[in-house]
C-alpha cells in the first residue's frame, strides 16, 4: 500500500494535470464467473436539472423501449417514451420542490421509482446533540450490499431497505465513492435514507472524504470499470456525473459537511491537522462551502480554464494554493493521516479535543485492519483495508462516555478492544 496526497500544486497551476484515470474508460472484461453488474434502476441513474425541470438518463438490462414519468402528488404530471436500446435519456418539464420519477423499460413490471429534491440542499448541521446510539462507517468505497447488510444486522432497516432506526444515527465518514462496483447505487440509497431517517426522528449524517473531491475535480484514477462503464453509456464524463452545479446527486454531496460535532464526538474523514486545529466548525464549513461552490473546484485539470480563470479572477498563486491544500494537502481535514499512523501526537490531539469540546475523534481514511481505538481511547479509526467489513456502534453510559461496539457483517458483534498501533495503511 502507499501514500498519494494528488497531483503536485506547481503541476496543476502551471499547465493542469490530465485528467487521470482515461485508461479505465471501457475497462477491462468483467471477471468469468462473477454476476453481471447490475445498471438497472438507481445502479446507473443519473438526473441532472436543466432550464424546465429535469434531464434524466438511465439503463436498461434489455434493449427494449423506455418509458419515464413525473409524479407529484400522486399524479402523473409529465410523461415520455424512448426509442428502443438499453441507454435512455429524457427531459422531464416539472415545477415542483419534490417530484418522483418512474422510469425502464416500457414493459410490465418495468419501472422503478426514484424521489428527488429539487430544491437546493440546505446548509448542514454540523453542531448537534449526542443520540442515543451512533452507527459509524468508515470508507465504503461503493460496497452497497455490505452496507445494507450492515444496517440490516443493526435493525436500522428492513427488507425493503427502509428506515427502521426511529432515533439512531447513522454516521457514513466519506469516501462512498472509487474502487467499488456499486457507487451510484450507494449514493442513491444514502440519498433517500437520510430523508426517512429525518421523518423518523433519526439522522444520517454524509461528510466528505477526499474522494468525493477527486471524483468531483477530475481526478478518476480510482473509479472502477463499471462505474466507468455507466458513464460512457450516458456519454459523459464520470466527473460530469457528479457536477455540483446541475447533477442532483452532485448538488446533495456538494453540501455535505468536512467537520461533524455530534456531542462530545468529533467527526471527520481523515482527522484534525495542527494547520486546522484553531479554527471553528462553522468558519470550517463556511469556507468549504465557498470554496466547493467556485468554477476553480471542477476545473483543477483543465489548463486552458486554469490560465483563463486566473486571468478573469485576478487570484494570486497564494490564493490558487490555498483552494487547492484546502482539499487535496496532506494536511487537509479530508487528508490527514497522521494521528492513525502514530502514537506520538497526544498533545496535538488533545488540544483538538479541547478547541472543539469533544472528548473523542472518530476518523475515516487512514485503513487499519479492524476497527480501533488509541490515545486512551481518544481516537477511533473506522476505515478498514476491507471496505464495509463492519461498522461501530457507540451507546452513551448514564455515567458519561459511550459503550463502544463492533458490528462485523458475520459473527457476534463485540466491545472494541485497544488493537496495537500496527496495521495501519497509507492507500488514498
Amino acid at each position: 500500500m502507499y501514500s498519494d496526497p494528488g497531483p503536485s500544486r506547481p503541476a496543476l497551476i502551471g499547465c493542469a494535470v490530465a485528467a487521470a484515470g482515461l485508461g479505465w474508460l471501457g475497462g477491462p472484461a468483467r471477471p468469468a464467473g462473477q454476476a453481471p453488474w447490475r445498471f438497472e434502476g438507481e445502479y446507473g441513474l443519473y438526473v441532472g436539472l436543466t432550464r424546465r425541470g429535469l434531464e434524466v438518463r438511465w439503463l436498461t438490462n434489455e434493449r427494449l423501449p423506455g418509458l419515464i414519468r413525473a409524479i407529484i402528488n400522486g399524479r402523473v404530471v409529465d410523461e415520455r417514451t424512448t426509442d428502443s436500446g438499453d441507454s435512455h435519456v429524457a427531459e422531464l418539464r416539472v415545477e415542483a420542490p419534490v417530484v418522483t420519477i418512474e422510469y425502464g423499460a416500457d414493459r410490465p413490471g418495468g419501472l422503478q421509482r426514484t424521489e428527488i429534491r429539487l430544491e437546493a440542499p440546505p446548509s448542514p448541521e454540523i453542531d448537534l446533540p449526542a443520540p442515543d446510539s451512533v452507527f459509524v462507517f468508515g470508507d465504503v468505497h461503493g460496497e452497497f450490499d455490505r452496507v445494507v447488510a450492515l444496517l440490516r444486522r443493526a435493525g436500522l432497516i428492513d427488507a425493503e431497505l427502509r428506515w427502521t432506526g426511529g432515533s439512531a444515527t447513522v454516521a457514513l465518514l466519506g469516501d462512498l465513492f472509487d474502487r467499488g462496483d456499486d457507487v451510484t447505487r450507494l449514493l442513491w440509497f444514502v440519498y433517500e435514507l437520510e430523508r426517512e431517517a429525518e421523518a423518523a426522528g433519526g439522522r444520517v449524517i454524509t461528510l466528505l472524504g477526499n474522494h468525493e473531491a477527486m471524483v468531483m475535480s477530475g481526478d478518476l484514477r480510482y473509479v472502477s470499470p463499471k462505474e466507468m462503464a455507466i458513464a460512457d453509456r450516458h456519454d459523459m464524463s464520470y466527473a460530469k456525473l457528479f457536477d455540483p452545479a446541475n447533477s442532483i446527486l452532485g448538488r446533495w454531496l456538494a453540501a455535505k459537511p468536512g467537520l461533524v460535532r455530534l456531542g462530545d464526538l468529533l467527526l471527520a474523514h481523515g482527522g484534525v491537522s495542527p494547520r486546522y486545529r484553531d479554527v471553528s466548525l462553522h468558519r470550517y464549513q463556511d469556507t468549504l462551502r465557498a470554496f466547493i461552490s467556485e468554477p476553480l473546484f471542477t476545473g483543477w485539470h483543465d489548463s486552458a480554464f486554469l490560465e483563463q480563470f486566473t486571468l478573469q479572477t485576478r487570484l494570486d498563486s497564494a490564493g490558487i494554493y490555498r483552494r487547492y491544500d484546502f482539499f487535496f494537502a496532506s494536511e487537509s481535514v479530508l487528508w490527514y493521516r497522521d494521528l492513525v499512523l502514530t502514537d506520538t501526537l497526544g498533545a496535538h490531539l488533545d488540544a483538538v479535543l479541547d478547541h472543539f469540546g469533544a472528548d473523542v475523534h472518530v476518523v475515516g481514511h487512514t485503513p487499519v485492519t479492524t476497527i480501533r481505538e488509541s490515545y486512551d481511547g481518544k481516537l477511533i479509526a473506522v476505515d478498514l483495508l476491507d471496505a464495509a467489513a463492519e461498522m461501530l456502534m457507540l451507546e452513551p453510559r448514564p455515567a458519561g462516555g459511550w459503550n463502544r461496539v463492533t458490528i462485523p457483517l458475520e459473527g457476534d458483534a463485540r466491545p472494541l478492544g485497544r488493537a496495537p498501533e500496527s496495521g495501519a495503511s497509507q492507500a488514498p
